[in-house]
């Protein structure tokens, strides 16, 4: 692309993780961006996506259908995605070399280099953890018209449990480690990703109140049940008498109730856009402070300009230790180029 014209480099930022050296190149391309999703993702439609611990997402249709059966006759295994547990998987590793840490002294060369082989652990795993997100985000925006997902709230269902002295936790262990597997699946990144890709691809993302209980009801008839506990994997209807797998359920109300975000724009790495400051007040929307009316008294007198005002002095002052500070470090930095 570099080559036809079609691409300009801008920079190139050169950073190390972990163990390993990375050059990103930011480059300027003419891209034209649907506007609309194409034939084969009209065609998919609208796909309802249960995040989950157990499963790392639960679909309401297949990712790559490779039967024309109907989907309530497909395999549920077809309609999930594997959680890869990438930090189980790292856990002896990373704890060894933690106690390996914690035994070194403060400030010796060994401290350093056990220090260096926890971050080269704990580097791989958030880069594995980020590929298989990209993976499905990708999978996800290009084969469907629209994405529905849940608001979850992430940071409530990762806080402690911990509590206070005078209130103190129950089953903080078990909380623990259920936080751990929560931030491990990445519930955030897959959302975030997917806000910035489906703009991409033409596809929509649609998203359902945190608050709707998608897997306490029914797909089929619409009725909720009041309560169902976690190790229940099987949802029973009591009204229509329905026996399904309570993600795939999930799924599948997700997909009917979501209603369309509209994201605001974004950058090329997902995050928003923040809007170019005015130059006069700071950032852009930033009012100038008025003085407050004053009650039951006098107005305010305009201060005389003869006597310099405190907020002038101070300015005054700080213009000074400015003036002062590149003095000081004007001419080393002179005789050093030189």
């Amino acid at each position: 692309m570099i080559a036809k014209g079609d691409a300009v480099v801008q920079s190139v930022t050169v950073s190390r993780g972990g163990n390993r050296w990375y050059a990103s190149v930011l480059a300027k391309v003419d891209q034209t961006i649907p506007d609309k999703p194409t034939r084969a993702q009209s065609a998919r439609g609208t796909v309802g996506v249960d995040w989950g611990i157990r499963h790392l997402v639960t679909l309401s249709q297949p990712l790559d259908p490779a039967t024309d059966r109907p989907v309530d006759l497909l395999d549920p295994a077809d309609l999930r995605v594997a959680n890869p547990r990438y930090l189980d998987k790292w856990t002896r590793r990373l704890a060894k070399a933690q106690r390996a840490l914690a035994r070194t002294e403060k400030g010796s060369k060994r401290r350093a280099k056990a220090a260096r082989r926890v971050g080269v652990i704990q580097h791989r795993i958030a880069e594995q953890r980020a590929t298989a997100v990209h993976l499905l985000s990708k999978r996800l925006a290009t084969k469907f018209a629209t994405v529905a997902i849940e608001d979850l709230n992430v940071r409530g269902m990762s806080a402690s449990a911990r509590g206070t002295l005078e209130q103190p936790g129950h089953q903080v262990r078990q909380k623990a480690g259920h936080n751990r597997a929560v931030l491990d699946a990445a519930p955030g990144e897959l959302r975030r990703q997917l806000g910035y890709k489906t703009s991409w691809y033409g596809s929509t993302l649609a998203a359902v109140d945190r608050w709707y209980p998608s897997s306490k009801t029914c797909s089929s008839c619409g009725t909720a049940i009041p309560k169902l506990p976690r190790d229940q994997r099987v949802f029973h209807c009591t009204a229509c008498g329905l026996a399904i797998d309570r993600d795939y359920n999930a799924a599948v109300n997700i997909a009917r109730h979501a209603v369309p975000l509209v994201e605001r724009d974004v950058k090329a790495r997902g995050s928003p856009v923040r809007p170019a400051s005015d130059g006069r007040h700071g950032r852009a929307g930033r009012q100038k402070r008025e003085d407050p009316p004053t009650v039951g008294g006098p107005p305010r007198q305009e201060q005389s300009t003869d006597n310099p005002t405190h907020r002038q002095l101070h300015s005054e002052s700080r213009k000074r230790k400015a003036r002062t500070s590149m003095q000081l470090t004007k001419g080393p930095l002179q005789a050093h180029r030189g």
